[in-house]
């Protein structure tokens, strides 16, 4: 009872905010926007029997494009070129009605921040990490379910306590973000190593766009510490490196009259025990590669076509992916799809087309399909 009366709290001062701020539209806007995706998912090998034969898996799914969300932004025109601005952001599980992200009410995004049109953005919160925002644009499915997150769960990564500054300089942008957490890992106290930042994400980029060509470059740093960990570490404190994840990327995209083209490559060097969230076993380092394309049929239908391959060093497993899609646009604000996936799993790697370890029996393929419906408010 309590949870609903604070969405309908939250609901009505939004709505109030807008109508009162409508009439100062020229200097300042309140908006409430949202995106719902739901559709129909089927999957093969999804788990065994008791014979160790293979079981599909039909069922209601939410977020295939697109996670489904609602929220509202806003920004003040300060004037001389200055304007603060803010932005919440709530997922939904369109299946079940329930919030996403661990049960937080804006669990996607929460910031707040000052921007100028000669230094750039500042914005202060909880916000999306490199690979999310700017990396998992170079691809044809952008951060869709069959994309580049099923082979690498940075490409989903929220930080909290994030600090960013962004800025753009004719045709190259820049990123630098610092964070004290990142999303759902626990972190202890029971460990303290001097000099070793516990918890913490330090992230850069850059970006270049010059007529059809854009291209980009990350780094991501995350320093661990989950409770999971600590007693691993506290045996090895002497001399140890710590928990850290070290990523680094670079991936383009070129426009032709009717055809995207994608290709990226995403190295990750990772001492900590959370890699079973990519594979079993400790894997230290792997190599990801992704290829693909995007043709404009009409202004309507969008074609997309994926390969992705990943090496974990020390390993025999190779996961290899493909993926096909097919959008097609009633209008601007809807739009409808079919999305199919295969994946090859060798020697024992639980590549799932939902990610490593979800809904697959280690060792198989699978194959996936999903169809659904996008809507935009």
């Amino acid at each position: 009872m309590k949870s609903t009366l604070r969405v309908a709290a939250v609901c009505c001062c939004l709505a109030a905010a807008g109508t009162s701020l409508s009439a100062r539209a020229d200097a300042t806007g309140v908006q409430l926007y949202g995106l719902v995706d739901s559709g129909l998912e089927y999957l093969t090998n999804s788990s065994a029997d008791a014979h160790g034969h293979g079981v599909s898996l039909t069922r209601l799914t939410s977020g295939d494009l697109s996670g489904s969300r609602w929220g509202v932004k806003g920004n003040e025109d300060m004037g001389g070129g200055n304007r603060a601005l803010f932005l919440l952001e709530s997922g939904v599980d369109v299946t079940t009605g329930q919030t996403l992200q661990g049960g937080r009410f804006f669990g996607r995004l929460a910031y707040v921040g000052f921007a100028n049109n000669d230094i750039g953005r500042f914005t202060v919160g909880r916000q999306g990490g490199i690979f999310l925002d700017w990396v998992s644009k170079y691809n044809p499915l952008d951060n869709a379910v069959y994309a580049v997150k099923m082979q690498d769960p940075a490409f989903s990564d929220r930080l909290d306590n994030a600090f960013r500054y962004q800025a753009k300089f004719g045709q190259v942008e820049i990123l630098a973000q610092y964070a004290q957490n990142y999303d759902t890992v626990n972190f202890g106290n029971t460990l303290s190593t001097p000099g070793y930042l516990q918890g913490r994400v330090i992230e850069a980029g850059m970006r270049y766009s010059n007529g059809p060509l854009s291209l980009v470059l990350a780094y991501d740093q995350k320093n661990g510490g989950s409770t999971q960990l600590n007693a691993a570490m506290t045996a090895k404190v002497g001399g140890y490196e710590g928990n850290v994840d070290r990523r680094a990327a670079i991936a383009g995209k070129y426009k032709f009259n009717s055809l995207d083209v994608f290709a990226g490559y995403r190295y990750l060097d990772a001492h900590a025990v959370h890699l079973s969230a990519l594979d079993t076993g400790p894997v230290e380092a792997s190599d990801f590669y992704w290829l693909g394309a995007t043709y404009h049929a009409s202004r309507a239908l969008a074609l997309s076509a994926t390969a992705m391959y990943q090496t974990f060093n020390g390993t025999q497993r190779k996961p290899l992916s493909f993926q096909l899609s097919a959008d097609y646009s009633f209008s601007k604000r809807t739009d409808a799809y079919v999305n199919m996936g295969y994946v090859v799993n060798s020697h024992g790697s639980n590549l799932g087309l939902n990610g490593f370890g979800s809904s697959v029996i280690a060792g198989r393929n699978q194959f996936g399909v999903m169809t659904g419906i996008r809507h935009r408010f």
